[in-house]
């Protein structure tokens, strides 16, 4: 076979590029520590990389919403901490005021700190973020949802919407509570139903007091209105004002403090000395805000009562009212509270989730595009040694020449 000088140098020439770079693409492969530098270089490892490369992106924008939700949750709890403290507090003044020798300007005293509560609590409600969207405001995050009328009544103007992050990828999760369930749909009384003298005229004239009461047999309440009437000094009728029927139990013998059980299903007491003619009325419990409750215990507070005993038991009446409603206003934040903490736990093992799956996912990314250092510097040494070698040989064989012999 005859070899051209042609043939030599272009082979030789050839040889000498190839070897230039492959040697050239395996420094850049350990300049980058990247095992593929193109797609073009393994395209299935490159295809499964980008794949992985975007669910990891995914993955870390979910662990912020993740994030932001539980920063925005740990805000809310931390403010409903504060309505929890805020109830305590007046329940302890409130059974302060019960003291039956306190005179009308210690009452009024108790009734500015109240008062206080009142404005403090007010400015819970209408707690905004660091971005200056209020909490309780439902979906309309701009708008201050509690809102002081002129007449003192506090007015919400918020939506009862919640505010959802996407933290998963078929999870959304509120990261706010209307502040009408917080506030507003408080249930008055226990709950259940309601006891109370009553507001306007006629108005009792004795010292009656009624207290809040218990349910015993939840079936068997009828949820109908009734009135417990005093038809004289020790004896009282139980009316059933809803179904417009006689009364359902007649000439009771009245004893201070003794349970009344004539109701279906609930029992409550009555204390001191009512008076003929004397009335209260029961009826089911319905929504009532804090903000209600609050003001009606200031203004019971406030009511100077030196003297007039029937004023007094009016007063003491309302105030029980007051308590009861207080009491579920605390159950009531309790349940958001709880609801916050189930919502929390369950981001943390999402965040949890996040994490591991950006561990999987980096180790997977890592043994499709990292290099192997030292196989790779082994090949570089190799490929080396190869170029050094065909770089010596194409200038011994492109000396030689016919010339030379003759």
């Amino acid at each position: 076979m005859r070899v051209s000088t042609s043939q030599i140098y272009d082979a030789g020439s050839r040889n000498i590029i190839d070897g230039q770079g492959a040697v050239y693409k395996t420094q850049n492969q350990l300049s980058t520590g990247r095992r593929f530098l193109t797609p073009q270089d393994d395209p299935v490892a490159a295809a499964q990389v980008l794949l992985d490369t975007q669910a990891r992106e995914v993955t870390a924008q979910y662990a912020d919403n993740q994030s932001n939700a539980s920063t925005q949750l740990s805000l809310e709890e931390s403010r409903l901490s504060s309505v929890v403290e805020a109830v305590q507090y007046i329940k302890e003044q409130v059974v302060a005021g019960g003291n039956a020798s306190y005179s009308d300007s210690q009452r009024a005293t108790i009734a500015s700190n109240l008062q206080s509560q009142f404005d403090a609590l007010l400015g819970i409600a209408n707690s905004a973020d660091a971005s200056g969207h209020y909490l309780f405001s439902g979906f309309q995050g701009e708008t201050q949802p509690f809102q002081l009328t002129t007449t003192g009544a506090v007015n919400y103007v918020g939506d009862d919407g919640q505010r959802l992050l996407q933290v998963g990828a078929s999870r959304q999760i509120a990261v706010s509570d209307s502040g009408r369930d917080i506030f507003n749909n408080i249930r008055s009384g226990n709950g259940t139903f309601t006891t109370a003298a009553p507001q306007s005229a006629p108005l009792n004239t004795g010292t009656g007091v009624i207290y809040p009461g218990t349910v015993n047999n939840p079936q068997s309440w009828t949820g109908h209105n009734y009135q417990i009437s005093f038809t004289a000094p020790g004896t009282y009728d139980v009316i059933d004002t809803t179904a417009g029927l006689p009364a359902i139990a007649t000439g009771v013998a009245y004893a201070t403090g003794a349970a009344i059980t004539a109701i279906p299903g609930i029992s409550f007491t009555i204390g001191g000395v009512p008076s003929a003619g004397d009335k209260f009325n029961v009826t089911p419990s319905t929504d009532q805000s804090l903000f209600t409750t609050l003001k009606n215990m200031i203004t019971a507070f406030g009511t100077p009562v030196a003297g007039n005993d029937t004023l007094k038991a009016k007063v003491r009446s309302d105030i029980n009212a007051g308590m009861a409603g207080l009491d579920q206003a605390l159950d009531n934040v309790a349940g958001v509270q709880a609801s916050i903490g189930s919502r929390m736990k369950e981001l943390q093992g999402l965040s949890d989730i996040s994490s591991s799956l950006d561990i999987q996912y980096k180790d997977k990314i890592s043994k499709l595009q990292d290099l192997d250092y030292t196989a790779a510097i082994s090949l570089f040494t190799s490929q080396q040694t190869q170029l050094e070698a065909a770089q010596k040989s194409f200038a011994q064989i492109s000396g030689l020449s016919l010339f030379k012999y003759i």
